[in-house]
């Protein structure tokens, strides 16, 4: 193989990877693929509140019980409620996380 063809090889596998990227980048944003999860310090705090609000030691399979249902609910939530929304109005999200942890049960 020459040094034209490995060149002209070369710069096809990067046109044609370029492409793909920016087509796998359009399928994400139209079908909203991407989550936009909240500051791992504020979700930590989230779950943490949520499973033991009273800070109270509480018995190991209770916390496991809780830990699922707190972490489906601050996932689900995520999904429908920004951290820019979270921000602006802390109460709306309480509501919509309560419902999202009924519904995790």
């Amino acid at each position: 193989m020459t040094n034209k063809q490995k060149i002209t090889s070369l710069i096809m596998a990067l046109t044609l990877g370029g492409v793909a990227g920016h087509h796998i980048d359009d399928i994400v944003e139209k079908y909203d693929l991407q989550v936009n999860r909240y500051p791992i310090k504020i979700e930590y705090e989230i779950i943490n509140n949520c499973i033991s609000n009273d800070e109270k030691p509480i018995a190991r399979e209770i916390y496991l019980d809780k830990k699922e249902i707190c972490t489906c609910a601050l996932g689900n939530t995520e999904l429908d409620y920004s951290y820019s929304s979270y921000q602006k109005d802390y109460n709306t999200f309480l509501e919509i996380f309560e419902l999202k942890a009924k519904e995790c049960i």
